[in-house]
């Protein structure tokens, strides 16, 4: 049965994969959305009102006395009105659902919530076809549900309109154009992500570049860098109006497109570098908002790089690269953490993404052939998950904002014995996972 489920899985139409993997991955986010902004951060919560704004006003800017969450999160228009600070791109993203949602208003999260679930499942469901391009469907398949539930996609992305459930599937729509050698492809994903995320402009310049060196031709750099630049020109255009020529000018402009930390940016000096350091090596193992206490299967994967990087294609080398080139500009722009309020990790979901095909090569050229390595991926994958179940189930306010603690698993953990069951099962069934897979194989005659 089980040979003949996997020759059924890899018998799959590309239409077939993506629906198997997007509806599942679609409810699941669905019944685990944040609603209650007073246990949400500001970040999703101020989208909202410009959104609803937008759909029955036509216009992004908001009454003051509308406006639901945090003033810092609104840039002043007028005497009388205030505009989101959020980016432009999640604005309009949430807007036609407002539009034709029964009764909804500028302070119901419902409505952008579930859209950032469909968007994150239909990024997880594109991402599994873009891996049937590296891999065989099952292993597609395995490794898209992996990124879906292992990982704060989950936690971050599928719950609430943060901007990083966009970016992925706008991300995934530029690597399908890389993968598939399509210029206009590529630069209309990217000129998707500069509306919602404009630092990603690296990525897109890049991807440009690598693939007109492998073509030997600049028409693809320019292809990419037209297409692309169209949206970041829509970006500017929308952030001079709203945030430049209002009542706020130009301070706001720079405050709500950088968050403030542009001086930080361009600061190069020795302290400043190994604050860059500090800040990278933070984002990584953090207790609070690092990579790997969240998603620890990403440990294994790391030592496969250099074997997934000799054996990978241009697109995914080109990716990745301006994926890890984006992760830097974030940290050194940014504080590493991305605030409070969220589960796990969140400004590293954009790099994740344009490494995924890297990582999924990393499993196939070096942790599959291992029958330790197995056990421990897998292993990991289940305490991963388990982390997850725990911060979609149970996460709370109030927090701590000290990022070297694991409040936010105690917070989530203590007092709730359900949640407790579920921190259990995955340290439980990782050990077990592990000690049954090495007992198998110990037993199994080598192969070559």
């Amino acid at each position: 049965m089980l040979r003949r489920t996997r020759d059924r899985v890899d018998a799959l139409t590309t239409r077939a994969l993506w629906n198997v993997v997007f509806w599942p991955v679609a409810a699941a986010y669905a019944l685990t959305v944040r609603t209650d902004r007073r246990q949400m951060s500001p970040d999703p919560v101020a989208v909202v009102p410009s959104a609803w704004s937008l759909a029955h006003h036509g216009t992004p800017s908001v009454l003051r006395t509308l406006w639901t969450t945090t003033a810092g999160w609104a840039v002043p228009f007028d005497p009388t009105h205030v505009v989101t600070s959020r980016t432009p791109g999640l604005v309009l993203l949430a807007a036609p659902l407002y539009r034709i949602w029964p009764g909804a208003g500028p302070a119901d999260q419902l409505p952008a919530s579930l859209l950032a679930a469909v968007i994150t499942a239909a990024a997880v469901a594109s991402l599994a076809v873009l891996f049937s391009k590296l891999a065989s469907r099952r292993v597609a398949l395995v490794a898209a549900l992996i990124a879906a539930f292992a990982t704060t996609t989950w936690t971050v992305s599928g719950s609430a309109l943060w901007p990083h459930g966009p970016d992925q599937l706008f991300l995934i729509i530029a690597m399908s154009g890389l993968a598939a050698g399509t210029a206009a492809r590529a630069g209309l994903g990217f000129a998707l992500c500069m509306l919602v995320r404009p630092p990603l402009a690296i990525v897109a310049a890049v991807a440009g570049l690598a693939f007109s060196w492998a073509r030997r031709s600049l028409r693809p750099a320019i292809t990419i860098g037209l297409i692309s630049g169209l949206g970041l020109l829509a970006f500017v255009a929308y952030a001079d109006h709203y945030w430049h020529s209002g009542q706020a000018g130009g301070g706001a402009l720079s405050g709500a497109t950088v968050h403030g930390y542009h001086g930080s940016f361009f600061d190069v000096s020795p302290a400043a570098m190994l604050d860059l350091a500090e800040k990278i090596g933070s984002a990584l193992v953090a207790p609070n908002h690092g990579i790997l206490p969240y998603s620890p299967f990403l440990l294994v994967l790391a030592f496969g790089l250099p074997a997934a990087w000799r054996n990978a294609p241009g697109w995914v080398r080109s990716s990745a690269v301006g994926g890890v080139l984006y992760f830097v500009i974030q940290m050194k722009s940014e504080v590493f953490d991305g605030g409070t309020n969220f589960w796990g990790y969140r400004y590293p979901l954009e790099t994740l993404t344009l490494m995924a095909p890297l990582l999924l090569l990393a499993w196939t050229h070096w942790v599959s052939r291992g029958l330790r390595r197995r056990a421990a991926f897998a292993a990991l994958v289940v305490a991963s998950v388990g982390m997850q179940v725990i911060g979609a189930l149970s996460f709370q306010l109030p927090l701590t904002t000290h990022v070297w603690a694991p409040a936010d698993l105690v917070t989530a953990v203590v007092g709730s014995p359900g949640t407790i069951t579920v921190a259990l099962a995955g340290g439980i069934g990782a050990c077990v996972t592990y000690l049954a897979m090495t007992r198998r194989t110990a037993h199994q005659p080598a192969t070559v």
